[in-house]
């Protein structure tokens, strides 16, 4: 079915050019997954920093009226 390589550079076969394409969908697939992960990450990162803000101005609005 294949014909078997005379010379190393005759070209791009069907096997090859499947192997090629599949590390391609990988390397896709995998930037995806870094980039969705990073934005969560800095979701949770965002969110944490806002809840230490409000908890220090209430703490501030406290001393304040304390004083």
């Amino acid at each position: 079915m294949w014909k078997q390589r005379r010379k190393p550079h005759e070209g791009w076969l069907l096997p090859d050019a499947l192997l090629a394409l599949s590390i391609v969908a990988l390397t896709v697939i995998l930037a995806q997954q870094v980039i969705l992960t990073t934005q969560r990450l800095e979701r949770v990162r965002e969110r944490e920093l806002r809840l230490a803000r409000v908890a220090h101005d209430h703490a501030l609005v406290a001393s304040l009226r304390r004083s």
